[in-house]
């Protein structure tokens, strides 16, 4: 078991975020990626077709040894997983918006399901972005085509900065620099960390960490090959170049 695959499912290319944050802490684990892009974005699908596709593509996914899978999506953490993972037969780590902001004004951007589950308080404001999450998921072989601007205008975000923004779908990590170019905040937080931090306590609790001599990721699904063609442009530089981490 401890050389089993840890796993990454989501909507689309959103799950490279948390897959960059589990290498980091976990390189001698093989990684397995699942990316069901052609039913992305799951931002704008309702709970039962998330609970469907959710049931669907973990029972794919399980075929395989694996043994703890990250659903590396916002919006399925926020909705449909903690009503999955107790008939799931390995853990689930979600990934979700680290909220406990006790200074300064937080901005929070995610999908509005997300969004749905979190209230405003006296420093955080929250806004959803409907379309977003699937305008980077299309211009993902070019990610410089897409203009978050336009996206703000669009959900009447207004004009300020902030000392602390919140990305709370995964798939806003490729455009973070334009988050923070538009906000100039102090600091950005987003979950994957987090979620990362979380499976590697389990699998070193468990006695199943991996011992492989070098970091491996395979890829499986319908849309396996563009995931892979994703990965290779774009997200294994990430992982391999500590330069580009923090700002990509």
């Amino acid at each position: 078991m401890g050389n089993g695959y840890v796993a990454v499912l989501d909507s689309g290319i959103g799950g490279f975020s948390c897959l960059i944050e589990a290498a980091r802490l976990l390189p001698c684990e093989r990684f397995l990626y699942f990316g069901d892009n052609k039913n992305a974005p799951y931002g704008s699908r309702k709970k039962g077709e998330l609970y469907y596709l959710t049931r669907k593509n973990l029972s794919f996914i399980l075929r395989y040894n694996v043994k703890a899978v990250i659903i590396g999506c916002n919006t399925l953490s926020m909705t449909v997983l903690p009503l999955i993972a107790p008939a799931v037969q390995v853990p689930l780590f979600g990934v979700y918006p680290p909220l406990n902001v006790k200074r300064g004004k937080a901005l929070l951007f995610a999908t509005p399901p997300t969004c749905a589950k979190i209230k405003e308080s006296g420093n955080l404001k929250i806004f959803p972005l409907e379309k977003l999450a699937a305008d980077i998921e299309g211009h993902k072989g070019c990610l410089e085509s897409v203009d978050l601007s336009a996206h703000l205008a669009a959900a009447k975000v207004p004009m300020e900065k902030a000392d602390t923004l919140i990305l709370g779908c995964t798939h806003y990590f490729f455009v973070k620099n334009q988050f923070i170019d538009h906000f100039c905040p102090r600091k950005v937080l987003s979950g994957e960390k987090n979620s990362a931090l979380r499976l590697k306590k389990y699998l070193a609790d468990s006695g199943i960490m991996g011992n492989n001599k070098e970091f491996t990721v395979d890829f499986i699904g319908e849309n396996a090959e563009e995931n892979y063609i994703f990965y290779n442009s774009v997200v294994k530089n990430i992982i391999f170049n500590a330069k580009n981490y923090k700002k990509i």
